[in-house]
């Protein structure tokens, strides 16, 4: 019954599918993230981001059941094997039993045999030995009346002892040699027994260095897993780096097409565009603003003493007046004072256009003033004077 059982289990278990294993379910997520590289470089991220979590939660499932399913078959394994092992054991067991059955009946048949010899033997032996009483009561007869045939009974006694002296003997090795018999099955049954400890003991050795066998197993297929993810990590920056290298030697053909094409800048400075602080004149346009501030300083000394001459003059003072100066702290000017007014932008911006008109020399076009004025060179203060950059009054 046993067997019918285990081969319908086994039957069973050929009759299903193929089992996938962990190993083929990171050859399975390999696959896949091969396929989504590929969907990736053809579609972009867009198309695969949301259907990845899904994937990689399914190959989490689908890893998780091959594991247990592993996990059981092993399980399944050990008891098919040990199942083995107790019918194994038990056919032995049956075998050994049926021996000893056999070995029994033939011992019983044997002692039987021999008790009945020895039954027939002691038969005989009580059948000598009313021949012998007779024999002896004949022999007291005998002494009493002599007779010539009497004398042939000793020999006849002791040829019959001799003979029953040895059926003895014979009867005394017989069982000897069945004791050394039993002797031997019996050590003979300990060392099977001994051997079957052995045999149990290394099956139990073996199942450890099985499941160490199969936790070794797991780590090198986790070790291969975490392999293969950063050999998948490695080909796409080996990607990465030679689409940069290929836009690199594009470049590099780029720069030395252009700098065939481009003239030679040697021993020449070169400056960015944005630079606030790159140099904005040449050294003929600098002199041309030198000799610009030159005659406008002279042209605002012509117009200083123009102004002085057309300014009204005060009467002078009498030395009564000049006594009486008092010196000491001035008196706070109010905060409404009408000099201390600021102008408007407008103000300032018509201001400034007078003043650019007013100074215009008369040799050379205003150029040079709104030049001046859009590099930050000349400033408009509040009062509206004309005040020059730092770099121009220097």
């Amino acid at each position: 019954m046993p067997y019918l059982e285990e081969q319908e289990l086994e039957d069973t278990m050929d009759d299903s599918k193929p089992e996938v294993s962990v190993i083929d379910v990171y050859d399975i997520a390999s696959e896949i993230g091969k396929e989504f590289e590929k969907m990736i470089d053809v579609y972009g991220t867009d198309a695969v981001i949301n259907l990845m979590p899904k994937v990689i939660n399914a190959l989490e499932q689908l890893e998780g059941l091959a594991t247990r399913n592993e996990r059981e078959n092993n399980q399944i394994q050990e008891l098919k094997a040990r199942i083995a092992q107790l019918e194994k054991d038990k056919i032995g067991k049956a075998e050994d039993r049926q021996r000893f059955e056999m070995e029994l009946e033939q011992i019983e048949e044997h002692w039987r045999e021999e008790s009945r010899d020895l039954e027939a033997m002691v038969s005989h032996l009580q059948e000598e030995n009313r021949k012998l009483s007779s024999v002896l009561a004949e022999k007291k007869q005998a002494e009493k009346a002599p007779d010539p045939g009497a004398l042939l009974s000793p020999e006849v006694d002791m040829a019959l002892v001799q003979r029953l002296r040895g059926l003895v003997d014979r009867l005394k090795d017989q069982l000897r040699q069945r004791d050394r018999e039993l002797l031997s099955k019996q050590t003979e049954m300990e060392s099977l027994s001994s051997q079957v400890e052995q045999l149990t003991i290394i099956s139990r050795e073996l199942r450890r260095k099985q499941r160490l066998g199969q936790t070794q197993i797991h780590s090198l297929i986790d070790e291969r897993a975490d392999f293969l993810a950063q050999l998948h990590d490695q080909q796409r920056e080996v990607q990465s780096l030679r689409q940069r290298l290929g836009l690199a030697e594009k470049e590099n053909e780029d720069l030395s097409i252009s700098a065939q094409d481009s003239p030679d800048l040697t021993n020449k400075v070169i400056y960015d565009k944005d630079d606030p602080n790159r140099p904005r004149f040449t050294t003929q346009e600098l002199k041309d603003i030198l000799h610009e501030r030159n005659e406008l300083k002279a042209r605002v000394s012509d117009l200083e003493d123009e102004l002085e001459m057309y300014r009204p003059k005060e009467p002078p003072k009498s030395p009564q007046e000049e006594e009486l100066i008092v010196e000491g702290p001035l008196p706070q000017e109010p905060d409404d004072a009408p000099w201390k007014k600021s102008d408007s932008g407008i103000r300032k911006l018509l201001v400034c256009l007078a003043i650019c008109l007013l100074l215009a020399p008369p040799t050379r076009s205003s150029d040079g003033i709104s030049t001046a004025l859009w590099a930050g060179l000349v400033d408009i203060d509040t009062t509206g004077n004309l005040q020059l950059h730092t770099f121009l009054r220097l």
